[in-house]
């Protein structure tokens, strides 16, 4: 396992979960954490792996709502160049990850292992 979140606090879950599902949202947690102050926290934050699986097919896609997220908090600031949400943007542009895709349905090696 190589996220943090999902070796605490989802023990149950990953009882009923199948392997292919526990991987990708193992993948999904550990990219969000290792990038979690440039956005990656709504994830590690707000999602349960329930509802990883529902709104992500692929790691890309969890990249991208949490540059919304960040784009948002970017769009709703008061303009100063000061602001921490200016400073969130620009960490944002450089996750360190960069997933092609990933999803729990897909066969083979993904190509980030």
């Amino acid at each position: 396992m190589k996220s943090r979140a999902l070796q605490v606090m989802y023990k149950e879950w990953q009882s009923t979960a199948t392997a292919e599902h526990i991987a990708f949202v193992d993948e999904i947690y550990a990219m969000c954490e290792r990038n979690y102050s440039n956005g990656g926290d709504t994830v590690v934050e707000c999602y349960t792996p329930e509802e990883i699986l529902e709104s992500f097919k692929t790691l890309d896609d969890a990249k991208n709502l949490c540059g919304l997220k960040v784009e948002q908090a970017l769009n709703a600031r008061w303009g100063e160049d000061t602001d921490e949400e200016l400073k969130l943007s620009k960490r944002f542009d450089e996750w360190t990850d960069r997933p092609d895709s990933m999803s729990p349905l897909d066969e083979g090696p993904h190509p980030l292992y």
